[in-house]
């Protein structure tokens, strides 16, 4: 009786575990430049990358009342690829140009290594959208500026054949 009960509990904690994981996590990491790219171009989406670190209190504060809540909403998913970069690990990651890339250098090399910084991409990695650097301490207007650099980007988003013809 005692080992059922324990097993019971064992099996609400990993549920209860599992409800609360958003299951976003893993769909918001970047892998690839490359194939991301090709993804918007094909999609007529922006790519929107997230620029963050693992223990970033305002990181997790930002993907918890905005991003992920915009990604459940779906009003934006017709418009946007959403995907994180964190910068303090070592990871590298497939570049624009099919090379690998670390995560930390690429953000150096465009001047995003505050964070959070939401940066707003052509396929070919060019910023078309105004950045968000920060969450400005509240996050009460920040879904009218990520939807305002959406659709700016949006509005100068060019694909070239060659994105579209791999």
């Amino acid at each position: 009786m005692m080992l059922r009960s324990v097993s019971l509990i064992i099996c609400f904690l990993i549920i209860g575990f599992k409800a609360h994981s958003d299951g976003y996590e893993s769909m918001l990491k970047l892998d690839s430049f490359e194939t991301l790219s090709k993804k918007a171009c094909n999609e007529n989406k922006v790519m929107v990358v997230m620029v963050g670190l693992e223990g970033c209190p305002y990181c997790a504060k930002l993907k918890k009342q905005v991003l992920i809540p915009e990604l459940k909403n779906g009003e934006l998913n017709n418009k946007w690829l959403l995907r994180e970069l964190l910068i303090d690990n070592e990871a590298t990651h497939i570049g624009f140009d099919g090379k690998s890339i670390n995560s930390l250098a690429f953000a150096q090399s465009i001047k995003a290594t505050v964070t959070p910084t939401l940066l707003f991409l052509s396929p070919n990695g060019v910023e078309i959208g105004k950045r968000i650097i920060g969450t400005g301490g509240a996050l009460d207007f920040y879904d009218f500026y990520l939807k305002r650099s959406i659709n700016e980007a949006l509005d100068k988003q060019i694909c070239t054949n060659n994105l579209t013809e791999k």
